[in-house]
């Protein structure tokens, strides 16, 4: 729903619903959306573009098939399940000339784009620090976590779930050429999907990266700290706060008043955008997207033989 509503927020574009459960399609009727029985239907009633927000499992299968309507697509993270299922999909759009972007909608927040346009102040960076973690019963409350897609091992799990994390650190920070991780169940929300994931890499300048992903911690938060020669800047996705320290001047603190929906709505915007010949360097591209599950699929042959693992990017 939250597609839909920020497409329908742009004046001029009418956004056209593609339920999965056939049940929905009187709901979002009833919500003033044009509703199509598949994407062949939705082609021919004029779309121009498709966002995928199936189930994981889907991505690729649905992906695919809107490529064959002629279709641009904007595929809801992750790309795929792994690097070869989303390198398939991208060759195939290669193949029949049309556009795939992932929807790693992170890149569009306001916050984290002023740590991103701050970062020069602090020197060389040493050492950067990234957490993002909750509690998967209280992401959907209103639908048993346990029946969720992040609950299934084959398409779930935090290292999926959570991939804006590895997404916005390869994009603000470089991308990877090994990476070391553990990941872990723990048995403590009775799911078969990984519950928690650290991971760490060094970057060409020496910079080292870690990360810890988990669906087990309350309250919730999202933060990275990166650290350099002349201090240290801080970044609270969920408060939408960026702080920067220097030696021993008043920290200085941006406030972000930016809405969820809002983020949203500009990645719509962008993505809409890009039938007219603008890219938006915030649009995840396939390429990109491939990379973000090949830093995936390192980190589990990492954590499976407990030693360091090389990215293998196609």
């Amino acid at each position: 729903m939250k597609h839909l509503r920020a497409l329908q927020s742009i004046e001029g574009f009418s956004p056209i619903a593609i339920p999965r459960r056939k049940e929905r399609a009187c709901e979002f009727a009833r919500e003033g959306y044009a509703v199509a029985r598949d994407v062949e239907e939705a082609a021919r009633m004029g779309a121009r573009l498709c966002i995928v927000a199936t189930d994981t499992a889907r991505h690729v299968v649905d992906g695919l098939a809107a490529l064959e309507c002629g279709l641009d697509l904007l595929i809801e993270k992750p790309l795929a399940l792994d690097a070869r299922e989303g390198s398939r999909l991208r060759e195939r759009a290669e193949t029949v000339h049309r556009r795939v972007f992932v929807g790693c909608v992170m890149r569009f927040c306001e916050s984290l784009g002023v740590f991103r346009g701050l970062l020069d102040r602090l020197g060389r960076i040493h050492s950067v620090r990234i957490e993002c973690q909750s509690y998967l019963p209280d992401w959907r409350p209103s639908r048993p976590y346990k029946e969720s897609y992040s609950a299934r091992v084959e398409e779930g799990g935090v290292l999926r779930d959570l991939v804006h994390e590895i997404d916005y650190a390869g994009w603000i920070f470089g991308w990877p050429s090994a990476v070391q991780a553990k990941i872990r169940n723990l048995g403590r929300l009775g799911i078969a999907a990984d519950e928690a994931a650290d991971l760490t890499w060094e970057i060409p300048s020496g910079c080292v990266v870690s990360m810890t992903l988990d669906y087990l911690s309350r309250p919730a938060r999202r933060r990275m700290c990166a650290m350099g020669e002349f201090g240290t800047l801080e970044w609270d996705g969920i408060e939408g706060t960026v702080v920067l320290g220097l030696g021993g001047a008043e920290l200085e603190v941006v406030r972000s008043v930016q809405t969820c929906d809002q983020i949203f709505v500009k990645q719509a915007g962008a993505f809409i955008k890009t039938q007219e010949g603008i890219h938006d360097p915030r649009l995840t591209t396939s390429a990109e997207g491939v990379r973000a599950l090949s830093v995936c699929d390192a980190a589990r042959r990492a954590s499976l033989n407990q030693r360091e693992e090389t990215v293998e990017y196609p």
